[in-house]
């Protein structure tokens, strides 16, 4: 019965994913068409840069939930250890609310960068398809190669999540490359 309910589960993430990176195509045009363009041109930049800033964010927001002695981490540390900061009753729930927050905002930027992959995947779909749409296609050949067992979650979802996170950052924080001299 386990077994019966790990797939319906993951047949539900499965579906309720490509619903997600549909509806942020037709909600965020803009952001997914610029993260699109980022991910064309500079594909290994936004991997870097996903890379770097992803793992740099999760650290922080580890090391911060250990220092404030988070429920969630106790199992990780021994009973003498003392921290630095160990908050009481309602302010530790408070905070580990708020880093649980900040850390699913911070996946739900790649979303963005999720749905430009999917639509630069169906595009290229278009091209040796014609007849189809470009958004389902590119949106269901990225879930379903992230839920393929061991490689794709391994390998294909953290690189996606790397480039998604990577373009999402260089949309909103655009690089001036040849800035204005003022005279």
């Amino acid at each position: 019965m386990d077994t019966v309910n790990s797939i319906i589960f993951l047949v539900f993430c499965g579906i309720t994913t490509i619903a997600l990176l549909i509806v942020l195509n037709l909600l965020l045009p803009g952001k997914v068409e610029r993260a699109r363009e980022k991910l064309e041109t500079q594909p290994v930049r936004c991997l870097v840069i996903g890379l770097v800033a992803l793992c740099l964010s999760l650290a922080v927001l580890l090391l911060l939930g250990y220092l404030i002695n988070l429920p969630i981490l106790q199992t990780m540390a021994q009973d003498n250890v003392s921290y630095l900061f160990a908050f009481p009753g309602l302010a530790r729930v408070i905070l580990t609310l708020v880093i649980i927050l900040l850390g699913l905002s911070l996946l739900s930027l790649s979303a963005i960068g999720l749905a430009a992959l999917a639509g630069s995947l169906g595009q290229r779909i278009e091209k040796t398809n014609p007849s189809s749409s470009s958004r389902l296609p590119g949106v269901m050949l990225l879930v379903l190669s992230c839920l393929v067992p061991i490689l794709g979650w391994f390998i294909i979802t953290p690189v996606a999540l790397f480039i998604g996170f990577g373009s999402t950052i260089q949309t909103f924080f655009k690089h001036n490359a040849n800035p204005k001299v003022v005279e």
